[in-house]
């Protein structure tokens, strides 16, 4: 069995009744293929905990990676489990502090994972500047 664990950023503003949307379309979708997993949504981020068999998970990410409504997905953990996290729901909307550690560490170092852009001090920048101050 295959465990895949995501995060990405919404593009528009979600709300409680599209993420419960998303949840409940999923849950038919993932009940079809033998999918269990979790989804949270907090502060523009959704962490999503996929799990399943191979082709199943693989599937339904490539999917997911299509999917209009995000940006940014980072895979987390993409790993072989023995057990799923989430055996009686395909899946489940759950709140942060619902979440295995690993996801909730995940998900609590949300902007840590994307890349910063890099910050140039005045000293790095002086001497763009020197040419013009000396006209």
């Amino acid at each position: 069995m295959r465990r895949l664990m995501y995060l990405s950023h919404a593009l528009t503003s979600m709300t409680e009744e599209k993420t419960a949307a998303i949840v409940e379309k999923s849950r038919r979708k993932n009940a079809a293929c033998g999918l269990t997993g979790a989804l949270v949504f907090s502060d523009g981020a959704f962490l999503q905990i996929l799990e399943g068999p191979e082709a199943a998970v693989a599937a339904r990410f490539a999917a997911i990676r299509t999917d209009a409504r995000h940006h940014d997905i980072t895979v987390i953990s993409d790993t072989t489990a023995g057990l799923r996290c989430y055996p009686e729901t395909p899946m489940a909307l759950l709140l942060p502090d619902q979440l295995p550690e690993d996801a909730r560490q995940a998900l609590g170092s949300l902007y840590a994972l994307r890349p910063q852009p890099q910050r140039r001090g005045l000293r790095d920048l002086l001497p763009r500047f020197t040419p013009q101050l000396a006209a």
